[in-house]
């Protein structure tokens, strides 16, 4: 569950910059970019796999709702990305 947590961490906030996260919400492909850019330490944990998709679509629905669509907050977002990790770590 620790590479897990260090993976979002590192692909959540070292990975991405300013810029992106400021506009991934009015742009889809600096929301294309950020998502791709939080799947590379994932990649280095699974690889090419369902796993790897699973993380990346889950980032991006979680993501529109906060930064495109306004429907969840940091909080929420945050808790829904650990769900993900902790289905990941059941699986």
């Amino acid at each position: 569950m620790i590479e897990l947590i260090l993976c979002h961490l590192v692909g959540d906030y070292v990975l991405q910059v300013d810029f992106i996260a400021k506009s991934k919400g009015d742009n889809f492909y600096h929301m294309f970019v950020h998502c791709a850019l939080y799947c590379v330490p994932f990649y280095f944990l699974f690889g090419i796999s369902l796993k790897l998709l699973f993380v990346f679509a889950t980032h991006v629905i979680i993501d529109l709702l906060k930064a495109r669509y306004k429907k969840i907050d940091y909080k929420t977002d945050q808790i829904l990305h650990y769900i993900v990790l902790m289905i990941l770590w059941l699986v």
